[in-house]
């Protein structure tokens, strides 16, 4: 049974919490103890919201469900707070019982001390009206009238009564909570991205080295020297542009026909791109080498992170965002969505991502932050002409060696094809898809470690429980994925590892967590190459003749240090 969740598996997350709550049940009936089913799911739904791992438990999760939880969002009557403490016992018990408590829960017995510690706190906090939140507090007072709350009807006449003023209510208390209802603000989920295995230095080197844009922001920048001089409207005389294109190879089709600098495109993008990397300025009408920025020629990957970095500042300058006057397509510039893409593809962990779905997820964060649906507004110039920027962009990033571009296989695929034009809103989708390179995820991870966001490396998992790894991992590129469980495995002793690995193959079921498990399993040397065979062979001894996925069922004796 899994017992770990991310804030996307609700439905798992529903079937499994349905089943628990029965074995329990059942579990604390062979005991003797009445256990109420509904206080059970009421004590797995804290869980689940405080951090999805309905195996962890803290003396800290049980003050909270007691003092906290259950007093806010259950509704219960005088006759029913001895029952909370007892489900919360059974909880415990069955758990423990199970060896399903995690590797860093609290021991049992202090989780059951602690219960008997909290129910004063439980009792206290239910005598005060205030601390239920608004629904509770509704549900409350129609438990005490005896109002069926499935009855709409009654439920109406309840609450006219309540305001004609024929019943009696603590309309203080309903005050004070209808007050701090309009003033929580519920918190954004905190987004939990998936550790990255970063290239090394002689790799970041290496792949700097043989970036063909940092080679020619190097060569413009050396070509600058003591200065150039530029023309009233800021552009490079047109001698001078076709010069440097020449010198640089660029601009092939473009440099006999050229009227100014602005027809030479590669060019003009390159000298705005070294201004916004500070490479060069213009100092009283002539373009200049920033003195300071001389010794970084010879740094590759400090140039190539400068350079990473400028790209978001570019702008109108990789084909101009202002479409007839109006800020951009979408009412969003190309550098402010710029952070929007990044953040997609480091979540993609280096995995090719759609175009479409960036061009989507501008279109949802407008619409969001309008509060009604703009994107439709634009016109067909606006949308090609948005989309004819996005891809100078992207073809800027492959040419700094930040990212891959490809083009999906799915247009000779006709269900993959009309999923992308769903995504994209249009009949003629952008097949274009675009991943990170590994000095990609580099640069994006010092970014958003800069501006306080938790980006993790390989390793940071390692004292974590073995299903919540795999869990996490369960999504992730593979060797990324194999990287993280190696390191869970070699962060504590062997026979420790393999113990912890058999138990939670004694229940897990889903397919992918199951193979991650034996993966790491086999990194624990002798004992855990044996234990793999024989859970295997179990496994397979197991598995239904129908061919539905088995569940691994190993012996417990194998599971022992």
């Amino acid at each position: 049974m899994r017992l770990v969740f991310g804030p996307d598996d609700l439905e798992e997350y529903s079937a499994v919490r349905d089943r628990l709550r029965l074995h329990i049940v059942a579990w604390a009936r062979r005991r003797g103890i009445a256990v109420e089913p509904s206080l059970v799911a009421a004590a797995l739904d804290h869980k689940h919201s405080v951090d999805g791992r309905l195996g962890h438990w803290t003396r800290r999760h049980i003050a909270d469900a007691l003092a906290v939880w259950f007093p806010r969002t259950v509704a219960l009557l005088e006759d029913d707070r001895d029952a909370v403490p007892t489900a919360l016992h059974a909880l415990i018990g069955f758990l423990d019982d199970h060896e399903w408590l995690d590797s860093r829960s609290a021991p049992a017995s202090e989780l059951h001390e602690q219960i008997r510690d909290s129910t004063p706190a439980l009792h206290d906090a239910l005598d005060d009206e205030r601390n239920h939140d608004l629904g509770t507090f509704w549900a409350v007072q129609m438990l005490r009238h005896g109002v069926p709350t499935a009855d709409p009807a009654a439920v109406a006449k309840f609450l006219q009564q309540v305001d004609a003023g024929e019943l009696e209510i603590d309309r203080a208390a309903l005050e004070e909570i209808q007050r701090r209802h309009a003033d929580e603000k519920p918190e954004p989920p905190q987004p939990q991205l998936p550790p990255v295995l970063p290239p090394n230095a002689a790799q970041l080197l290496a792949a700097a080295d043989s970036s063909v844009a940092l080679a020619r922001l190097r060569a413009f920048t050396r070509w600058v020297r003591a200065g150039r001089a530029l023309t009233r409207e800021g552009r490079l005389l047109l001698s001078d542009a076709r010069a440097v294109a020449d010198a640089l190879d660029l601009d092939h089709f473009s440099r006999d026909r050229a009227r100014t600098a602005d027809d030479l495109p590669e060019i003009t993008l390159l000298m705005h791109w070294a201004k916004e990397a500070r490479l060069v300025r213009v100092v009283r009408g002539r373009l200049v080498q920033v003195r300071s920025a001389a010794p970084l020629l010879s740094r590759p990957i400090e140039l190539w992170k400068r350079a990473f970095e400028a790209i978001g500042g570019i702008g109108e300058h990789f084909g101009g965002t202002n479409v007839y006057g109006a800020p951009s397509l979408f009412g969003m510039s190309l550098g402010e969505a710029y952070p929007i893409l990044l953040y997609l593809l480091y979540e993609a962990g280096g995995d090719p991502i759609p175009v479409e779905r960036f061009h989507r997820a501008v279109r949802d964060t407008v619409n969001e932050r309008m509060g009604c649906v703009v994107d439709d507004l634009a016109g067909d110039v606006e949308h090609r002409l948005w989309r004819r920027d996005v891809t100078a962009l992207l073809d800027a990033l492959e040419l700094l060696g930040a990212v891959h571009l490809s083009e999906t296989p799915c247009v000779e695929n006709g269900e993959d094809m009309a999923e992308l034009v769903a995504l994209a809103g249009r009949d003629d989708p952008d097949p274009t898809l675009v991943a990170l390179t590994p000095i990609g995820i580099w640069a994006v991870r010092e970014m958003l470690v800069e501006r306080g966001v938790h980006a993790p490396l390989v390793g940071e998992l390692a004292d974590e429980d073995i299903e919540y790894v795999c869990v996490r991992m369960a999504g992730v590129r593979r060797e990324v994925a194999e990287a993280e469980l190696t390191a869970w495995v070699r962060a504590r002793p062997g026979r420790v590892a393999s113990h912890e690995i058999m138990r939670y193959l004694q229940r897990v079921e889903d397919p992918t967590h199951r193979e991650l498990a034996l993966f790491a399993l086999s990194r624990c040397g002798s004992p855990g190459r044996e234990l793999r065979g024989r859970a295997r062979v179990s496994a397979a001894l197991r598995a239904p003749a129908s061919g539905a996925q088995p569940r691994v069922e190993c012996d417990a004796r194998l599971a022992r240090p």
